[in-house]
């Protein structure tokens, strides 16, 4: 029997009661399955065409205007959105990474410097003291971005100024939003893996004076004014720039001039240049260090050179070397964080080294084993000074207080508290009765050790002080800041002059001449 639609129609009329009631049945069921196959398929049919309907009506939204730009296609929106994604973890890598190196060493949670803290997303967005820190999406108004800016003031990092591709890296990061990578955080290991030779040349107007050295018979000066080593004649009525000297990519960080007058070290990012003095050229260069040169120092007999070294956060290093051997004799950890002063006594047998980790520790020349651990501060400590007879060693710190300490014994004998501000620098005076002081507002303190607050101080400098060392007559103390200057004080305190200002002057007009138009 045929079974089709119109057969079993046909059929009706010729068969008997049965036949026809079974024909009616199975023609129900047939169309009812019909039914089913065309809902099916209608509704197959409007699933194809609703998205080729939204995306005619985006293509004519689009053209009108109405969104500025032809919309891409499904792949493209997908593929779009895992380059963005990509792009941005990548960036937030690279963040994490010069965060961690750049900065965390004076916003850890120890530190937290001006209230800021470096530890999470959560902590960096509470801001610092002075309020929010980060806007994120908004480079330009977001505090940490903008005080990168070279001439930025507050400037930030203080003492250095970070590369253009470190700058635009922490840019594009806010501009993301500002994610956060606990693990890349937590494992980057801050060492410097950047090659001196490839770092761009410093801007123009980033020339802050970090480090000072005087010569050992008082007539001449060294100074790092940013990557340049001038030198001057340290003259009783004037000041003639001898020489500029440039060896260091990176703002010079160090300098140390050798008791006997022949040589000049200057420290600056994983490199030590040796200068000969007598002709002002390099004599020796030390290169593959771990990360700046933050501090130098030669034994009195200018036979051996200490720099200080290492990964900031996790390891303050000290190496010692033979004049004119570029191999160190000797090489060992010595703080948990980096260090930010070398002292060598009178007599060559200890050398003080003070840290970001709060301690002042002192080691026996030339075996190097520790010979005392001085703890008191509640601050990084920024400097160290022998007095003239090497019996006491003084200490300076961020929380703004003098500690004198017997360098026999490594016992607190005095303190002087009540500085305006975190202490930058100290240095004895010749008779060995007085310690200077210099500090972050730019201010300078005379101070006793047989006196709890100093005798009097000097705002003179306009920006912060760094460095600071006094003729051996003690009529020229002499101070580096971060406007580039060095100021020089007479014995009673008063100013006297202002290393660099006609340098700067000609400098400006020398740019000013040279600016395409």
């Amino acid at each position: 029997m045929q079974r089709s639609f119109g057969g079993s129609r046909r059929s009706f009329s010729t068969r008997g009661p049965d036949f026809i009631r079974q024909d009616a049945c199975w023609c129900a069921l047939r169309f009812g399955c019909l039914r089913i196959v065309i809902f099916v398929v209608a509704v197959s049919l409007i699933a194809a065409c609703i998205p080729e309907a939204l995306c005619a009506d985006e293509l004519e939204r689009n053209s009108s205007g109405e969104n500025g730009n032809l919309a891409p296609n499904r792949q493209g929106d997908v593929l779009g959105a895992v380059e963005s994604k990509r792009a941005t973890t990548e960036i937030t890598a690279k963040a994490m990474e010069v965060l961690k190196i750049q900065c965390h060493s004076c916003h850890s949670e120890s530190k937290r410097k001006g209230g800021f803290v470096l530890e999470s997303r959560e902590s960096v967005m509470k801001g610092s003291d002075n309020g929010a820190v980060i806007l994120p999406g908004d480079p330009s108004k977001s505090v940490l971005t903008q005080a990168l800016i070279p001439d930025a003031d507050p400037h930030m990092p203080p003492k250095k100024q970070l590369a253009n591709d470190e700058i635009e890296v922490l840019r594009e990061w806010v501009t993301q939003g500002a994610e956060w990578d606990d693990r890349i955080f937590r494992d980057t290991m801050v060492i410097a893996a950047v090659d001196p030779s490839r770092l761009g040349a410093l801007p123009d107007s980033y020339h802050p004076v970090l480090a000072l050295a005087l010569s050992g018979d008082d007539t001449r000066l060294a100074v790092g004014r940013g990557s340049r080593i001038n030198v001057y004649e340290a003259g009783a009525t004037n000041h003639v720039l001898l020489r500029k000297l440039e060896g260091h990519r990176d703002a010079v960080q160090s300098l140390a001039w050798s008791a006997d007058g022949k040589w000049i070290a200057s420290g600056g990012f994983r490199r030590i240049v040796i200068w000969k003095v007598e002709s002002f050229a390099p004599s020796m260069e030390i290169t593959n260090l771990t990360g700046r040169i933050t501090a130098l120092a030669f034994t009195p007999d200018s036979m051996s050179l200490f720099g200080a070294d290492g990964i900031e956060t996790s390891a303050g290093l000290i190496r010692a070397w033979d004049v004119g051997v570029p191999e160190p004799r000797a090489s060992w950890v010595a703080h948990d964080d980096s260090i930010l002063d070398l002292e060598v006594s009178p007599d060559g047998k200890l050398l003080a080294s003070a840290a970001i980790d709060k301690l002042v520790k002192l080691w026996r020349i030339p075996s190097f084993e520790p010979a005392a651990k001085l703890e008191g501060h509640i601050g990084l400590v920024t400097s160290v000074s022998f007095n003239p007879d090497g019996t006491r060693l003084a200490s300076g710190s961020e929380d703004a207080e003098v500690k004198i300490w017997d360098a026999e014994t490594g016992d607190q004998t005095a303190a002087v508290s009540g500085h305006p501000g975190p202490i930058t620098g100290l240095a004895w005076t010749a008779d060995g009765k007085k310690i200077l002081t210099i500090c972050e507002d730019g201010s300078v303190s005379v101070c006793d050790e047989s006196k709890k607050r100093p005798e009097k101080t000097l705002g003179a400098a306009s920006d912060i002080l760094y460095a600071l060392v006094i003729s051996k007559d003690g009529n020229r103390r002499y101070s580096g800041c971060h406007d580039g200057l060095v100021y020089v004080w007479n014995a009673e305190g008063k100013l006297q002059e202002k290393l660099g200002e006609r340098l700067e002057a000609q400098e400006q007009v020398a740019n000013a001449i040279n600016v395409p138009r």
